[in-house]
């Protein structure tokens, strides 16, 4: 029996075929090596100290990648897609270098993002918080007033130099507002008491803000993520929060 030879149509298919499969499987070990690639750097994200991931190139663009997407779904929400925050809540602009608690680097902003700010967590940020002296009675109406005054004239021109006198001493005694802001009222990074002295406000400078928070306190709340994220993308969207604040590491844009 004589076989014939194949077609030319069924020649071109067969070759059509190899070369599709060919492609396939050059697309599969593409795809392979940047998996790979991918699942190495994020490993070293996690394995190198915080601050350290800054020296590095790679980690730093592996960091805003994850970061800005892992903001955008989880963080956006309460301190805007700008980051610029909402003085009205009380949420802080995460694009100062002003920050509640630490100096700001790396290892601190990972360990709120960890751990949250009186978020219930056993780890979380929850030293102290700002008291409501009003409600509670310790100081007058008056004497709220005249702390408050102190305060203002702290960063102001416009305000009265006998009410803000008898406000420093009560900020200095019967308030206690000494000890968490300290005697030259310039905070404590270590209890997340703001430092009054400055520009920067996470509810406002105005007077009727300060009589408010003076008045009925203040009690911010942050979640814990270490249970939401994994440590890939707590990592990197520290690095990434980090960088929103001192451009000279690259862009968040």
């Amino acid at each position: 029996m004589t076989l014939s030879a194949p077609r030319g149509g069924e020649s071109r298919r067969t070759v059509l075929r190899a070369g599709i499969v060919a492609a396939g499987i050059a697309v599969a070990a593409v795809l392979a090596f940047h998996f790979l690639e991918r699942h190495r750097l994020e490993a070293d994200l996690v394995r190198a100290a915080p601050e350290d991931v800054l020296r590095h190139p790679a980690l730093v663009r592996l960091s805003l990648e994850l970061g800005r997407s892992t903001y955008a779904a989880h963080c956006a929400g309460c301190h805007g897609v700008d980051l610029k925050g909402n003085r009205a809540k009380g949420i802080p602009d995460l694009e100062d270098r002003t920050w509640l608690y630490g100096f700001g680097d790396v290892a601190d902003i990972e360990t709120t993002v960890l751990y949250g700010i009186r978020s219930g967590h056993p780890k979380a940020r929850n030293i102290t918080d700002m008291p409501a002296f009003g409600r509670v009675g310790q100081l007058s109406p008056a004497e709220i007033r005249d702390v408050v005054e102190y305060v203002y004239s702290l960063t102001h021109r416009d305000y009265g130099a006998a009410s803000a006198k008898r406000g420093y001493a009560l900020f200095n005694d019967k308030g206690v507002c000494y000890d968490c802001h300290g005697t030259d009222a310039s905070g404590n990074i270590d209890y997340g008491a703001p430092d009054l002295t400055g520009k920067h406000w996470l509810y406002g400078g105005d007077r009727a803000t300060l009589v408010d928070s003076v008045t009925n306190g203040r009690h911010g709340l942050c979640p814990a993520w270490v249970f939401v994220l994994d440590p890939a993308r707590i990592r990197a969207l520290a690095v990434y929060l980090y960088v929103a604040s001192h451009p000279g590491h690259g862009a968040t844009s």
